[in-house]
């Protein structure tokens, strides 16, 4: 539920995923995001982590978060902070989920 969620936002959010994405080829890296055959259906690539999911108050509320290329390894590249609006309905869902990924 939790990964669900945050999925259906990102999907959501196509000006994040090319900002991501973007970044990932400046710094010569894969994506760490790609659509899927629906506009909808994200797929992440397994070299990346997100993490630190956070909550910014203000309107519109966001959801920030850190990521990061193959965290655990001597390859390791921090991709830095990134934040997306998330909707005042998805905004109790979310802060339910903030620490539980």
């Amino acid at each position: 539920m939790p990964v669900a969620t945050i999925l259906t936002i990102l999907a959501n959010s196509h000006q994040t995923i090319d900002t991501i994405n973007n970044t990932c080829t400046a710094k010569g890296l894969p994506p760490a995001l790609k659509f899927g055959a629906d506009i909808t259906d994200i797929e992440g690539n397994q070299d990346y982590r997100f993490e630190g999911f956070g909550l910014i108050a203000g309107l519109p509320p966001k959801l920030a978060f850190w990521v990061h290329y193959k965290p655990d390894s001597s390859d390791h590249v921090a991709l830095g902070r990134f934040t997306m609006p998330i909707s005042i309905g998805k905004l109790s869902e979310i802060q339910s989920l903030v620490g539980q990924v």
